[in-house]
């Protein structure tokens, strides 16, 4: 008996290794954008709005966020803007630094652990950027909520993330 199951796990295993792995993490957030712009355009080709894109300054960030907010978010970002998207007549669109969308999990999972932070971010991620609006991206432009707890979201399509403990996850609503 125990050789049949032996067999079976082995044969498991080789079936789901592949040459070409399902993307995790960042990776499988989509297109990697490395640039305010190209980020800004994608959500204009996305949602047909975004047209007064605005770029802004690290002042007017802590303005927008709050000073919290801000504090939790400002040492990843590199630059961010905004633009209205209907129902936001203010978006904020935000480019990470070099490699720091996962130094920022690792702050989140780390906050999250010791009760210094009690919920996960709300903005929704793509690979290297994010929008302020969570739901809108999730919804509209099809990015990804942070998690750094465990989901408890029916149906919930989970992408692990880089830092353990933390994922990517959307869910479809019902209207």
């Amino acid at each position: 008996m125990w050789r049949i199951i032996t067999t079976v796990a082995v044969l498991l295993l080789a079936g789901c290794s592949s040459e070409n792995p399902v993307p995790a993490g960042d990776a499988a957030l989509g297109q990697h954008f490395t640039s305010l712009r190209d980020v800004s355009t994608w959500v204009q080709q996305s949602t047909d709005e975004c047209d007064d894109v605005k770029t802004e300054t690290k002042e007017q960030l802590a303005d927008y966020l709050g000073p919290q907010r801000y504090s939790w978010y400002e040492p990843f970002v590199a630059e961010w803007a905004t633009c209205s998207v209907k129902p936001h007549a203010k978006l904020g669109l935000v480019l990470f630094k070099p490699d720091q969308q996962r130094a920022l999990q690792e702050f989140w999972h780390r906050g999250m652990s010791t009760g210094q932070l009690a919920d996960n971010p709300d903005w929704a991620f793509g690979n290297g950027f994010a929008i302020t609006a969570g739901q809108l991206g999730m919804e509209r432009l099809g990015l990804r909520y942070l998690w750094c707890r465990p989901v408890d979201v029916p149906h919930a399509n989970i992408v692990p993330a880089e830092v353990d403990g933390c994922t990517y996850v959307t869910w479809h609503h019902h209207h």
